[in-house]
């Protein structure tokens, strides 16, 4: 078995509310009838606040920064510079803040196994080596990147990381998942692209992963890793998707997402729940990734959860938005630092591109 016994977060410096990226958004678009229809977007999205890497959002007319340099919308090209410039930072952030948690510091802690998540920007040498030279690692540490697997790449580094401190009792997996949404904007007038513009932010969580009998010889409480179920279900391969254009990463994200979603629920907690040997009814926690309220609210509604299941995932939402691959951490995070019973059973779902889903069952543990 193994243990999260950390996670950290990290936001970028620029948040902004939602009324005032809004009126970032109208303008970029410039007409009347999708004015109207982000309008309603932003009133139903549950968000108050997001995060960027850039500080154009926060402006109410363009401004000479990444979005609108000279009044030209930024190429591709361009928009991985700003990821290649600051994703490390706010990854390091992340990785910092989960060992602070541990009341020691990196050097003493001795990182054994680094596992780097994102899809929102990409190059060679990569996030990896980039924190191996910023945090001084040793240079014959293991490391890893997965790479453009969408919103719930968390849950495959989590297995990864499972499996490892399964295999080394004295592995010490440091996991760090960063998103750049925010750099990818351009004022693209379908519903895919309005829907995205709406929910999509910033930000970096990284989760500190160890050996059961590790944990339990240093004390250290946290998520127990009982297990992981995925299913791809292909007749919604073309709901969700990321497409690499010569602007931007273009994320495709269909308005059926969530009644697709809402179909296929209850069925699939149902194969988690025999894999992984739990009955829905006993599961004390919930983590749903918080794609979007409309995903949500489907989830809630199909699974019959209450305000309380729900709770940590409607305030990630709400506080930062949808980040993409670090979001279900905050979600895990919020969760860590509630009061908890012994024992308590926690159950998460991400949903990715595919359509992918992933499940994971935790077990709270002193």
């Amino acid at each position: 078995m193994s243990k999260i016994i950390s996670i950290g977060t990290a936001v970028p410096e620029y948040g902004t509310s939602q009324h005032k990226i809004l009126d970032f958004m109208q303008v970029a678009y410039n007409e009347d009838t999708t004015s109207r229809k982000l309008k309603i977007l932003f009133h139903q999205s549950g968000i108050n606040t997001r995060y960027s890497i850039v500080p154009d959002f926060g402006k109410s007319k363009s401004g000479n920064n990444l979005l609108y340099e000279n009044q030209k919308v930024p190429g591709v090209e361009k928009r991985l510079e700003v990821y290649k410039e600051n994703a490390v930072s706010l990854a390091t952030k992340a990785i910092q803040n989960s060992i602070q948690k541990l009341n020691t510091t990196i050097n003493e802690f001795e990182i054994t196994h680094l596992i780097t998540v994102s899809c929102t920007g990409i190059y060679a040498p990569g996030l990896d080596a980039a924190i191996i030279e910023q945090l001084d690692l040793p240079n014959d540490i293991f490391h890893t990147s997965i790479n453009f697997m969408g919103c719930n790449a968390a849950f495959h580094a989590l297995k990864l990381g499972d499996m490892i401190a399964k295999t080394d009792e004295n592995a010490k997996v440091m996991i760090v998942c960063v998103e750049l949404c925010t750099i990818h904007f351009q004022p693209k007038n379908n519903h895919d692209n309005l829907l995205s513009n709406t929910i999509f932010g910033d930000g970096a969580a990284a989760v500190v992963v160890v050996s059961d009998n590790a944990a339990k010889k240093n004390h250290q409480s946290g998520l127990t890793i009982n297990g992981n179920y995925s299913l791809l279900l292909d007749k919604g391969k073309d709901l969700m998707c990321w497409n690499i254009t010569p602007v931007n990463f273009e994320m495709v994200l269909d308005a059926k997402v969530p009644e697709f979603i809402g179909d296929e629920v209850n069925e699939i907690v149902s194969k988690a729940g025999k894999r992984l040997n739990i009955s829905p009814e006993v599961i004390d926690r919930w983590a749903i990734h918080p794609g979007g309220k409309k995903i949500l609210d489907t989830v809630k509604r199909q699974l019959k959860l209450s305000e309380t299941d729900m709770k940590y995932s409607y305030q990630v939402l709400a506080e930062y938005g949808n980040m993409s691959s670090p979001t279900i951490l905050f979600v895990l995070n919020e969760i860590m630092q509630a009061e908890h019973q012994p024992n308590e059973t926690i159950f998460a779902i991400g949903f990715g591109p595919g359509l992918s889903i992933e499940t994971a069952l935790f077990t709270y543990a002193e």
